[in-house]
Order: C-alpha cells, then structure tokens, then sequence
C-alpha cells in the first residue's frame, strides 16, 4: 500500500451498482438495490435472506480500473463475502483457534458499527478499544453478548489481542522526514498498533505524538530532543494532506482526525480545527507542554 493509499484514478467505474448486483446473481444471490442505483457510495443491496451488501469501500477499490480489471475486483470481493458467510461464529471456535485469531482493534466511538461495544475500553476521546476475530476472508467485531460465550476468559482475550496486534505485518515502518515515521499496511489492525507505541519506534521517554487517520495508517512522531518540534510541525501537514486526499480516499472511512499525544498510557488529542479557517491547530495544554520542555532540555 502506497502512503496515502492507492494510486491517482482514472476515473469512477460504471454501473458498479449493476455490475455488483450481476456478480451475485451469477453466484446464486438475488438482490435488490436500496438507495440511488447511479451512486455507490450511498446504494446497497438487499439479499432475499437479510443480508446487507455495501458497495463504498469496494468502490474506492475499483476507481480508476479498466472493465476487465473491475469486474475481477469485483469478483473477488464477493467471492470473500461469501466464503466468510460460511465461517463458523466466533462462540464456536475453540481456545487454541481463538487465541490465534483474536485481536485488539481501535474503533471510532461514532455509533457507526452497529455492534453492541459497550464492553470495549476507552483509548483517546473519540476512539475505544474492542475485540475482533481475524478470519481468511472477513474480520468479526466481537459485541458484549458474544464474549461469555467464548472458549476464552475476558483477561485472555484482552491478552491475546494486544498480542497478536502487535504481531501484524505491516508494509512499511519508516522515518520519512526527520524524526516523522510512518506505518503503512494491508491489515485492518495496522493504526491499532498505536496502542503499544514502544514496539514500534522504540522507548519515547517524553511521550510520543502520532496521528492515525484511518486504519492503515499510523504517523508518529517520538519526542527525543528540540528537532522533534519542527517534526510535530511536519506531522500536522502530513495529516492534513492525507485527511483532505479526495483522490486517495480514506479507507474504511475516518478513524481520528486528530493529533494524539500518549505518554504514561494516558492518550489525549493535542490539536483542534479552526472552525473560521478549516486549518488544523496544534493545542498545547500543560501536559504537552511539560514533555516538550523536557524533550527540547
């Protein structure tokens, strides 16, 4: 995956709707589209047994392709839908399998994802931690009825996700501009791993600033010494340039928008929006203050 996500592209591809609708057909399910057949962005379809197929992120996916390239995308999309479907639910898998498979995932607190998280634990305002099987073809957020009826306790579950999140590759991890890192991947978990910051850029005695705009991203900056002030600097821009990236888009949607500060295990944003200008502030309370004094010291 390229920093700020796929290529320029050619142009939307059309009647993703109808050829979406078609692919199912093809694969014995029929559905009806709700919502403007023209835009898939907002359309999905309906299939005859309840289930919901969105067609936004596939539509980021097959922007800019050539018919024939499409309708292999396009395929291949549904040819994982469908094969996750047949999956067997997280309360049946058993201890050793679900301690493979579980993970820790930073989610919006926006009320997006309709499952129940009431269990999950708070991160940073505006952001929770929960618990996610990691399937061959699909990803499954754990609700709060589903975890006592897993082979795991909750201490282990919790364990076994930090763990494992730690654990997944990434495409990149590297020091793009003085004292700015980037961590890029495929992986759905890869902005989680800003909840074990220290494995990836090492100890940050002053605390670190990072940024993680959707959930292939993470943008950090460890406070060291008087260069990573300029570095913050750089990372704002960088934010704002992928967060304003129309052509790029923002896989899965918006994670955070803002620039977080974690030292001590105590997150909290450290910028705001100027509501005149639409810039990106940077916002030093006397938390941030106190680590950059003793970084620059």
């Amino acid at each position: 995956m390229p920093w700020f996500g796929r290529r320029k592209p050619a142009g939307d591809a059309p009647s993703l709707v109808v050829l979406a609708q078609r692919t199912l057909a093809e694969r014995g399910v029929e559905t009806t589209v709700d919502g403007p057949a023209d835009d898939p962005g907002r359309a999905r379809l309906l299939g005859a047994d309840g289930q919901v197929y969105l067609l936004a992120n596939l539509a980021v996916q097959v922007r800019g392709e050539n018919e024939v390239r499409r309708a292999a995308l396009v395929a291949a999309h549904f040819d994982r839908m469908l094969q996750a479907h047949r999956e067997p639910p997280p309360e049946e898998l058993g201890a050793d399998e679900l301690r493979d498979r579980i993970r820790l995932r930073l989610m919006a607190e926006d009320g997006a994802d309709p499952t129940d998280l009431t269990y999950a634990r708070p991160f940073a305002p505006g952001l929770v931690l929960g618990l996610c099987v990691d399937y061959p073809t699909m990803v499954s957020t754990l609700s709060t009825a589903t975890l006592p009826k897993l082979a795991l306790g909750s201490d282990e579950l919790w364990a076994m996700g930090r763990f494992n999140t730690d654990a997944e590759p990434v495409d990149a991890n590297a020091e793009i501009a003085p004292g700015v890192h980037i961590v890029e991947g495929e992986s759905l978990f890869t902005a989680s791993k800003a909840v074990n910051l220290p494995a990836l850029f090492g100890a940050a005695p002053f605390g670190t600033v990072f940024a993680v705009p959707h959930r292939h991203l993470l943008l950090a900056v460890p406070l060291r010494d008087v260069d990573s002030v300029q570095a913050i600097q750089t990372l704002a821009g960088l934010l704002v340039r992928v967060l304003g990236d129309r052509e790029a888009g923002l896989p899965g949607g918006v994670l955070c928008p803002d620039l977080l500060f974690s030292r001590h295990g105590h997150v909290s944003p450290v910028s705001a929006y100027d509501q005149d200008t639409g810039e990106l502030r940077i916002e030093v309370d006397e938390r941030f203050q106190e680590a950059l004094e003793q970084a620059v010291a």
